[in-house]
């Protein structure tokens, strides 16, 4: 389809959040957490990135698209003090990104959105990659940017339960489903609200993150996370048990229907004793999404197979494989 709409001038100065932000996304099956309001407090506060959310609008003044854009500032030193703040000097001190946008409210304004928005970026260091599922979003020959090819697997909610079982590997995830349930394994859900299972899942998180060589996360950091996760009504975490003690955890956004897994956490007992909590935590996501009424189980990103894997890359792989979901690839765009 030729896209033929035409915009207005973006206004740079337009880029606070309107009341409606929120809601045009939830009107749009390409809307997402990732580029809510709360994703971008969220960001602000944690991460210390400067948000900002640009409107496209069309002759008509009516917002035909948006997107939530981050600056990251990456020089704080005598470099950042040394390079001038202009256009030139903004390309080594700044960079710019963003994850599942533009979101674009109106198909016939996908050419004039994307290139409003390149216009925009083209003297800035950037990176960022519209929704997986959206494969409209294009940019001209006259922009030297690069692409590199990332790839998620989506599980389609709008499936039945026995639909989706059956896709996925009988002996990595359907036995060991019930190899969990024979061995005590349980599953339960808990928010915000729920203190001591909040810090169950902090300290399984941090013990498991040091047992894989990463730096801990703070109670503060991981009450923030999952208050995002869970901030537009549409989120849960999820506890795997095992003789009155917690093995496994994942929380869950689900804005506008839409799953996207947090925070994956396994004690040392679960992996030992072979209690398989990842699996049966996966299933009773699946099980809850369909109650709720969700549409598609995101599992979060992998490296794509024709790119170089390596040895974790490959195992990452294979275990969301295994779910049955559809491979889709996507291009992050990154300016040179």
């Amino acid at each position: 389809m030729v896209s033929r709409g035409s915009l207005k001038k973006l206004d740079l100065n337009d880029d606070l959040p309107d009341l409606n932000w929120n809601k045009r996304l939830l009107d749009s099956k390409f809307g997402t957490i990732f580029q809510t309001i709360e994703y971008g407090k969220y960001e602000e506060l944690i991460e210390k990135y400067q948000p900002k959310y640009l409107k496209f609008r069309n002759e008509n003044n009516i917002v035909v698209g948006q997107i939530l854009l981050f600056r990251l500032f990456r020089g704080k030193g005598k470099l950042a003090k040394l390079i001038p703040r202009t256009s030139v000097g903004e390309k080594y001190t700044t960079k710019w990104t963003w994850t599942h946008g533009p979101v674009v409210f109106d198909d016939s304004y996908y050419d004039a959105i994307s290139e409003e928005l390149f216009d925009f970026l083209s003297s800035k260091k950037f990176e960022g990659s519209s929704h997986p599922q959206d494969k409209k979003l294009s940019f001209r020959d006259k922009y030297n940017f690069g692409e590199q090819k990332a790839a998620t697997f989506i599980i389609d909610l709008n499936q039945e339960l026995d639909d989706i079982i059956k896709n996925t590997d009988k002996k990595s995830v359907q036995k060991n489903i019930e190899r969990a349930r024979e061995r005590g394994v349980t599953v339960s859900e808990f928010s915000m609200k729920d203190l001591q299972d909040l810090k169950n899942y902090s300290d399984l998180l941090n013990k498991y993150r040091e047992l894989n060589g990463f730096s801990p996360y703070s109670d503060s950091q991981v009450k923030a996370v999952v208050q995002l996760a869970t901030s537009t009504g549409e989120g849960a975490g999820f506890l795997a048990w095992y003789d009155k003690m917690p093995i496994g955890g994942i929380f869950i956004s689900a804005f506008n229907g839409y799953i996207n897994e947090w925070g994956i956490a396994r004690s040392k007992d679960d992996t030992e004793k072979k209690l398989y909590s990842q699996d049966l935590l996966r299933w009773t996501i699946i099980e809850w999404g369909k109650k709720k009424g969700c549409r598609f189980y995101d599992l979060s990103g992998v490296k794509y197979p024709e790119e170089h894997q390596s040895p974790k890359e490959k195992g990452i792989f294979k275990n969301k494989e295994k779910w049955g979901g559809k491979l889709t690839p996507y291009p992050t765009i990154f300016n040179k």
